[in-house]
């Protein structure tokens, strides 16, 4: 029995640091790219999707994101030029059409490739976000605020 109550503190305490770390980045101490998905992401709206690095402009080789929708069979792979370590895509609906997105990033250093968003295995993951309707956000928004 006294074991189980020595245990629970470690438990939680290992829950709460997971939930910590899962919900800040900059934790992952060997993270080198940072990206936040933006919420929500509606349909039929352009959207930017940013990315922050502190990998030196010299020493990147390329900077690259992998991206599709659901009505795409294969990710399509977009270069992007950064300006003091920012990257940004410009998701156009009326050119990338679908419902769901997927994308993650990627910069080839003269070193090492790093990528974004990873899992807690280290592995690269990618994000999938589903388009969703404003009229509808903004309703159930209303009622939840009510």
């Amino acid at each position: 029995m006294l074991k189980i109550l020595y245990l629970i503190p470690f438990l939680l305490i290992a829950q709460i640091e997971k939930q910590v770390r899962d919900d800040d980045p900059s934790l992952f101490t060997n993270q080198r790219i940072y990206h936040a998905p933006p919420k929500p992401l509606f349909m039929g709206r352009t959207h930017t999707l940013d990315f922050i690095t502190n990998i030196p402009k010299d020493s990147v080789e390329s900077a690259t994101i992998f991206f599709k929708t659901d009505s795409m069979q294969y990710y399509q792979e977009f270069p992007l030029e950064g300006r003091h370590g920012h990257y940004n895509f410009k998701y156009d609906p009326d050119l990338y059409p679908g419902t769901r997105l997927q994308y993650y990033f990627v910069i080839k250093s003269k070193t090492n490739i790093h990528g974004t968003p990873v899992n807690d295995k280290g592995e690269l993951t990618p994000v999938n976000k589903l388009l969703i309707n404003p009229v509808q956000y903004f309703k159930q928004q209303s009622r939840l605020n009510q």
